[in-house]
């Protein structure tokens, strides 16, 4: 069954899958290598296997639950990372209760999820809204060979709305916020949940070194030191600050954003 690493882009979902990743491998030190033991769903590779045309995104609509379906003959947990929203395209789900165990969806302030966001996708800020507020939006990741492969966003209220609709699996939400102020008690309730949901072992003194291991910082010069090949444009890992928008988005796109967002951001307290 698969336990989905869910977000929103520039949301923590890297971080958390660093995290975990090195939980899970027991490594005294991280790197990026490490990334590999959740993958991004989905991987061309599968596609590849399958023989889905990737440059086809009904196509690969069409084929998402047959994708996890595959997957899923080893009859063990498969960790998953995605951005894509959970939903239902021509009578296609993006995934079931069949398929599904868990999921973890991380959420983060989009005031400012669209200052990071802006950057790695190098458009200005205003573009960048309209990107986050249209509920038709995608996004393409770069494939080996300078190929992409499109997901299903959504705007940013319909993404987390969707995944928090989502019962037909135990999930878990956390807030990016969370994560960066008391990374200690959340990315914990991140390995506690996993326990309940699939038996994962707690260990105490690997948590710990997992929690540091995967600091912004320590992740950031290791990024100038080694590279990372998520990185497309600039910097992955540029500030992971808690509340920049305060300094950097003007009073009018503020406004639209709260105004756009504003029964979810007040749901989530940040309104």
């Amino acid at each position: 069954m698969v336990i989905w690493l869910v977000s929103y882009p520039k949301s923590g979902n890297t971080w958390v899958r660093s995290f975990l990743t090195n939980y899970f491998s027991g490594s005294s030190e991280f790197n990026f290598d490490q990334l590999d033991k959740i993958e991004r769903f989905p991987t061309p590779e599968l596609m590849d296997q399958l023989k889905i045309n990737f440059h086809n995104l009904s196509e690969i609509v069409s084929n998402w639950i047959r994708m996890q379906e595959f997957i899923n003959l080893k009859n063990d947990t498969t960790y998953l990372k995605t951005h894509n929203a959970m939903c239902t395209v021509n009578n296609h789900p993006f995934t079931n209760k069949e398929n599904t165990a868990g999921f973890i969806y991380l959420v983060r302030d989009p005031r400012d999820v669209i200052l990071s966001y802006s950057k790695h996708l190098n458009i200005d800020l205003n573009e960048t809204f309209e990107i986050m507020n249209d509920s038709m939006s995608k996004e393409a990741f770069d494939r080996v060979g300078g190929e992409t492969v499109e997901v299903i966003l959504g705007s940013w209220s319909d993404h987390y709305k969707s995944w928090k609709n989502f019962n037909s699996a135990k999930g878990l939400i956390i807030k990016y916020e969370d994560l960066v102020l008391n990374p200690n008690v959340y990315l914990r309730k991140i390995i506690f949940y996993l326990n309940q949901l699939n038996g994962l072992i707690i260990d105490e003194e690997k948590i710990t070194k997992s929690i540091e291991n995967t600091n912004f910082l320590k992740m950031q010069k290791l990024e100038k030191k080694t590279g990372f090949k998520e990185s497309t444009r600039g910097p992955f890992f540029r500030k992971g600050k808690v509340g920049d928008w305060k300094n950097e988005l003007n009073d009018e796109l503020k406004i639209k954003i709260e105004k756009a967002f504003f029964k979810e951001m007040k749901e989530l307290n940040y309104l």
